[in-house]
């Protein structure tokens, strides 16, 4: 409980005083800026949908069938999983993008705020794609028991790209463009990921899945 619970403690810990950090930026620019990326958020959130679902689902699906001993399955979910995600946020996030205007209508009518929520929209939105391909792969790994990884790089991508990639963006005079920190987070955080697929433990799973032939039997199970 330890082993797992304090690093998913920790994360959710430092990635919300990172958040605050980010909304603290925010507000400089003005609160015209700050509900403009609120009125992008609630838009976003529609394209965004099948994140969570995905997210949640290849957690339980990566625990269950690790605990089944279904290493061929397991495998095959790992990139499956991710990939729809992707696909179906990538959709949903070009199409929300091209009807963006009409959305962000219903929320706001300040002309000054969906001029920067439209400016989120296209800028963010199109990249969201990497970061549920980013989550879903997160989520398979913490459901085999893989938590330090998943943390290190939640940690990084939002400590030494997301918040000083915003900051930079601000003090060199182009503050209006900080949320260009979120999709370059989430590409750098999606690539950082991959990468898990060439450590030694899921080396050791492959293996295992290139020596099963088929699903394990019944009395093939751990003891319960």
């Amino acid at each position: 409980m330890l082993k797992i619970g304090l690093p998913l403690g920790l994360n959710t810990a430092l990635y919300s005083v990172g958040h605050v950090l980010l909304q603290a930026l925010y507000n400089t620019l003005g609160s015209t800026f700050v509900a403009g990326c609120s009125v992008a958020g609630k838009v976003s959130g529609i394209a965004n949908i099948a994140i969570t679902s995905y997210s949640s689902a290849a957690t339980v699906f990566a625990g269950q069938n690790l605990g089944a001993r279904n290493y061929r399955r397991l495998c095959c979910g790992a990139w499956q999983i991710p990939l729809c995600s992707g696909i179906v946020t990538l959709a949903g996030g070009l199409l929300v993008t091209a009807f963006c205007h009409p959305l962000l209508m219903l929320f706001s009518r300040d002309p000054a705020v969906l001029a920067f929520a439209q400016r989120y929209t296209y800028l963010v939105l199109p990249f969201t794609w990497a970061y549920a391909v980013f989550n879903g792969i997160m989520c398979f790994i913490n459901g085999i028991g893989e938590i330090r990884y998943p943390t290190i790089v939640n940690i990084l991508l939002l400590w030494v790209v997301r918040i000083p990639a915003a900051y930079l963006i601000m003090y060199a005079g182009y503050g209006e463009y900080a949320m260009v920190s979120v999709s370059a987070s989430f590409i750098t955080g999606m690539i950082a990921m991959l990468f898990y697929f060439k450590s030694r433990r899921w080396g050791a799973i492959c293996a295992l899945a290139k020596k099963q032939e088929y699903p394990p039997l019944i009395t093939d199970l751990p003891d319960s």
